[in-house]
């Protein structure tokens, strides 16, 4: 009976033991705003990350500020996985040496760092290796399995349409949508993408979903534009941008300017070309004019706007020397196609041609897909530009018009890429008028 007793009591307290370890781990487990454990994080530095997040998803102007999270806890990967993400997302030569210090903390703490943080940490590391591909492939296993993780649904999305995988974009933001119900930002995320795939009214009606649950969505705002843009609907469009645009000036550059974008293409469609300049001049251009994102919205416009036969005047000439500064880079095709035609509208002599053989050479030294959007796509686009800013019409279309229908693998939305169908048309518009004289 002793025996039995004492066999009972050191069960018990074996028992006792493993539950104050269990407590005590929980006590040390910190987690965000998802309730998703952060691994060699304190409350306050978790804090710190829940307003990250909050400025992520909603686009805020702060997002700087995880800066010093990250700083603070150079053992914590998440944070500093996420802080390399942030200067990645610059999406410039710039953005890869800031995040550099960044990258080097998440690589030394991984081993500390639970399953879903090393799916993190490993879809950032083939990010800065410039392999978005498996970046998103990681991010999309993530949120399969913690599909809580809603920025991980956010930079999900961010590669998929840079790589113009809107099957991805749609799967991430239907996932968003569903998981996150009540959680403000997120429907947003599913509109734009349920735009993307030509799914308007689902789009519209989420978008406005979106703005009920935050007013201040301007990635929501963004989406509901895209569909009445498709639509044709340019007065609809100006009016629900100038009803949105209050929400705008707590916001970051990159939405501002865009949103901004977006209101400009209204006033050009409904023949406000005044009005469109007057964007530029004091939204579109010159808040952050070393951006790429700002950049690409400038050369987009005033591209546009000159198609239509309206003098820009000197407008371009900031805009030229802010890109080639980027020529060497070759980092999203789709910024690359913006930027030589920037160089080729400026006129310098060989300075384009040095772009195609420096984006012929990056061409070359891809694989796999990445060498069929580069090689097959981007370059001869690249081609078709050169010779639509040197006059050669007929030269631009028949190299423009065998890649339209594979222009989204370069990345950019609908609306974005139609500039290259404007682009085209006035090809062909020339052609036609040389052949009937």
């Amino acid at each position: 009976m002793e025996g039995k007793q004492r066999r009972e009591h050191s069960s018990a307290l074996r028992d006792l033991c493993a539950a104050r370890a269990w407590l005590k781990l929980r006590v040390m487990t910190v987690c965000d705003c998802f309730e998703l454990p952060v691994t060699s994080a304190c409350t306050e530095s978790a804090r710190g990350y829940d307003a990250y997040v909050s400025e992520f998803l909603s686009y805020g102007a702060n997002l700087r500020a995880l800066f010093a999270v990250a700083d603070a806890n150079p053992a914590a990967p998440l944070f500093n996985a996420h802080a390399a993400a942030l200067h990645l997302a610059f999406e410039g030569a710039e953005g890869w040496q800031a995040a550099a210090p960044y990258l080097a903390h998440m690589h030394d703490a991984e081993s500390q760092a639970s399953e879903r943080e090393r799916l993190f940490c490993a879809a950032v590391a083939a990010w800065a290796a410039k392999d978005f591909r498996a970046a998103l492939t990681l991010l999309d296993e993530v949120t399969v399995r913690w599909p809580a993780d809603i920025c991980a649904i956010k930079w999900g999305q961010y590669h998929a349409f840079n790589l113009g995988d809107q099957d991805a974009l749609l799967r991430l933001g239907q996932r968003a949508a569903i998981v996150h119900e009540d959680t403000p930002y997120a429907h947003g995320m599913s509109a734009f993408a349920l735009e993307q795939n030509h799914r308007l009214r689902e789009a519209e009606e989420e978008g406005l979903r979106a703005a009920e649950i935050a007013i201040d969505d301007a990635w929501a705002h963004h989406a509901v534009a895209h569909v009445m843009e498709t639509e044709g609907r340019a007065r609809d469009g100006a009016r629900w941008l100038d009803h949105c645009a209050h929400t705008w000036e707590k916001k970051g550059v990159f939405i501002r300017d865009h949103n901004w974008w977006h209101a400009a293409l209204f006033q050009i469609s409904l023949g406000r070309e005044a009005g469109a300049l007057k964007i530029f001049d004091e939204r579109l251009w010159g808040a952050w004019p070393e951006f790429p994102q700002e950049q690409i919205g400038a050369v987009s416009l005033l591209w546009r706007l000159e198609l239509r036969g309206v003098d820009v005047g000197e407008r371009w000439a900031p805009v030229v020397a802010q890109a080639r500064k980027r020529a060497g880079e070759h980092l999203l095709p789709f910024h690359d196609l913006h930027y030589v035609y920037a160089l080729a509208r400026a006129g310098a002599p060989g300075e384009a041609a040095r772009f195609i053989a420096s984006l012929s050479a990056r061409a070359e030294q891809a694989a796999g897909e990445s060498a069929i959007i580069w090689g097959e796509v981007c370059l001869p686009a690249a081609e078709a530009i050169v010779a639509f800013n040197a006059g050669d019409k007929l030269a631009a279309a028949e190299k423009l018009g065998p890649v339209l229908n594979n222009l989204h693998r370069i990345g950019g939305s609908h609306a974005q890429r139609h500039v290259f169908v404007e682009t085209i048309e006035a090809c062909l518009g020339d052609a036609r008028s040389v052949s009937m004289q």
